[in-house]
């Protein structure tokens, strides 16, 4: 017979959580903010395509020489 398993207080395992989440966070922000910026730029991509383009009445693209 084995031995019995190790009760583990709900405290500590919201500790040992939040532990690995800080971990993750110092091991792996570029990679998170990487993902972050490419999911918000396809966003606001859509937004300009889908919402925003079709309420403009035109575009008008100037040079001035001065």
């Amino acid at each position: 017979m084995g031995r019995p398993k190790k009760k583990i207080q709900k405290r500590e395992k919201v500790f040992n959580k939040i532990s690995n989440a800080i971990d993750y966070l110092q091991t792996g922000w570029m990679n998170l903010f990487k993902v972050s910026f490419c999911i918000g730029l396809v966003l606001y991509t859509l937004y300009l395509a889908l919402i925003w383009m079709p309420t403009v009445e035109r575009i008008v693209f100037e040079i001035r020489y001065y």
